[in-house]
């Protein structure tokens, strides 16, 4: 598992499994009074949550987790290319 951001109370992540996967995506966790609630959200060809992966975040916390991955797109995306290459990722916190 690599920690690839760190927004707001969200931690983004990808898992090596993750690579034989076809299209790009990003795990997004919170850990809300001891509880981890976690998503999927695809990345290609839109960003969308994972229709079977939304846990328990609420409408309100899918749709700003949407539109952090909107506006740090580019940054996820330069994230994943390093993970996929084999090169070391190291978290950023905005």
């Amino acid at each position: 598992m690599g920690k690839i951001l760190i927004l707001l109370r969200y931690i983004f992540l990808i898992y090596s499994i993750d690579i034989n996967e076809a299209r790009r995506h990003i795990h997004v966790t919170r850990n809300v009074a001891g509880y981890k609630k976690s998503c999927k959200f695809w990345l290609e060809p839109e960003i969308e949550p994972d229709e079977n992966k939304k846990g328990d975040f609420s409408s309100v916390e899918l749709r700003e987790i949407r539109k952090l991955i909107e506006e740090n797109k580019e940054l996820i995306l330069q994230q994943l290319e390093l993970f996929y290459a084999g090169r070391t990722v190291k978290s950023i916190r905005k």
